[in-house]
């Protein structure tokens, strides 16, 4: 357990980059054993504390351990509990100035402004944005707040304060030069932009939004928004189901590719090994398009023990697959398909609930064109 204790603070000195007091407080919260063997025991409770390497994520994470004495389960449920306490104790215990209008908005409120500028910055790929921009945003949404102002020149004025409340306040959107804002950390505006497609005002608008966001799916920068949403939403068919389509739509029109994902399906289910038809399917496409068994050994955790990969189980497969030519253009088709897929896997695997109609759906059809 010692030597647990002393790779946790090992960690912590190369994650961390505040300053040294704030390490040190925190690497002691975590020194009692129990404490530690908690932590250790998911890897998303794992990867939560290695992704958090800025100073406000680390200050939440403080937070939420120091009110649960635990980890929130994944990525999504730290992020809503570390900025709700956040909020709350800027709320209440800090005496800095602030404009009257961002006194007078809720909680809920600021949550929900901060949501609005994330999904139009990050929509728009706008990870720094001007001061001008950002305070249109504001007044945009504080116009339709309960007794708002109508005047035009209030509305600026009261935009300009809320925006220097929020800076100075808790500093989730800060200026990184004059002029010129962004959240404090992309994970952050990440997280706002899967809240506020969370939160459409109608189902509806709910269903509107995870249609436009699927057009994405094959864009990595919006891959821990899909993951943070499919964590969020109460139920993840929809979101799952729209995820499958669009990814074999990717495919559709190419009969040969078609027709190469249809006789690998094939293979896949005649092989006769312990592993899953699933990850040999993946296994050859990583092998076409020369990149890492990385998928294969999520679908199947056995590969990972196998040290005969090369040999009795897919050489005679893999041999096969050699045989298989495809265009440039092609093989890029073939990575946005596997992109997509493994991406549907790991919303799977990050989402709330799923029906068990749905999961098995989509377990035993990945990398399967229909």
């Amino acid at each position: 357990m010692k030597a647990l204790a002393n790779n946790l603070d090992s960690n912590l000195s190369k994650l961390m980059t505040v300053d040294k007091i704030h390490i040190t407080n925190f690497s002691h919260k975590w020194a009692e054993p129990k404490k530690i063997a908690k932590a250790e025991k998911s890897s998303s409770r794992q990867s939560i504390k290695n992704n958090n390497t800025n100073s406000l994520l680390l200050t939440m994470l403080d937070l939420v351990f120091e009110e649960t004495s635990e980890f929130p389960l994944n990525n999504s449920q730290f992020y809503n509990n570390g900025l709700e306490i956040l909020l709350k104790q800027w709320d209440s215990n800090n005496e800095t100035e602030r404009s009257d209008i961002y006194k007078k908005i809720s909680l809920q409120s600021k949550q929900d402004l901060l949501s609005y500028i994330a999904l139009k910055t990050f929509s728009n790929g706008d990870y720094f944005f001007t001061q001008q921009i950002v305070e249109e945003y504001i007044s945009d949404y504080i116009t339709n707040l309960p007794n708002a102002t109508t005047n035009y020149q209030e509305l600026q004025l009261n935009s300009k304060a809320v925006l220097k409340s929020i800076e100075v306040q808790h500093g989730v959107v800060v200026q990184q030069s004059k002029g010129i804002y962004s959240f404090s950390d992309l994970a952050l505006q990440e997280y706002f932009t899967a809240r506020e497609i969370l939160n459409s005002s109608t189902p509806q608008l709910l269903e509107k939004s995870l249609q436009n966001l699927v057009e994405h799916l094959t864009e990595n920068r919006w891959k821990e928004v899909f993951l943070l949403l499919a964590g969020m939403l109460r139920n993840g068919d929809y979101l799952l189901k729209l995820i499958k389509n669009r990814a074999n739509a990717i495919v559709a029109k190419d009969e040969i590719l078609l027709h190469f994902l249809n006789w690998n399906m094939q293979k896949s289910v005649e092989i006769k090994s312990p592993y899953k038809s699933s990850a040999f399917r993946a296994l050859s496409l990583e092998f076409i398009l020369n990149i890492d068994f990385d998928f294969a050994l999520t679908l199947d955790n056995d590969f990972a023990g196998d040290t005969g990969l090369n040999t009795a189980h897919i050489h005679s497969y893999t041999q096969e697959l050699k045989n298989c030519q495809f265009s440039k253009a092609q093989k890029q088709v073939l990575k946005q398909y596997y992109y997509a897929n493994k991406l549907l896997v790991e919303c799977l695997n990050h989402a709330r609930y799923v029906s068990r109609t749905v999961r098995e759906e989509i377990t035993e059809n990945v990398l399967i064109p229909f």
